[in-house]
């Protein structure tokens, strides 16, 4: 699974992957203040998830985007370039599961 999530009050961005119930994980995110889940990408095939985080680590790398803290924590300016990828990555396998977090909860 591949999530994305906003600390809006600081204005950062972390995306990541864990496997089996994301609860747990978006949990601890959400106590660290990173309870915006924008994009919760789940049942995705083979290595995509893995692969996902790699490209979009890239991409920012090549945008010149550093993280604020960690590897995954960036500022809230790259959540465009973050969804554009994300989105066009799992289009192809979009399933209930696979909306944004505010569509999939309706």
């Amino acid at each position: 699974m591949f999530y994305v999530v906003v600390d809006d009050l600081n204005e950062i961005v972390k995306f990541g992957i864990t496997s089996g119930d994301p609860r747990p994980r978006l949990a601890v995110h959400a106590r660290d203040g990173f309870d915006h889940v924008i994009r919760l990408a789940e049942d995705l095939p083979n290595d995509l998830a893995p692969r996902l985080e790699r490209v979009v680590l890239a991409a920012l790398r090549d945008a010149r985007e550093a993280p604020v803290r960690g590897r995954e924590y960036f500022p809230a300016r790259v959540l465009g370039l973050v969804l554009d990828l994300v989105d066009g990555w799992t289009a192809a396998t979009a399933g209930p599961s696979s909306l944004p977090a505010t569509d999939a909860a309706a």
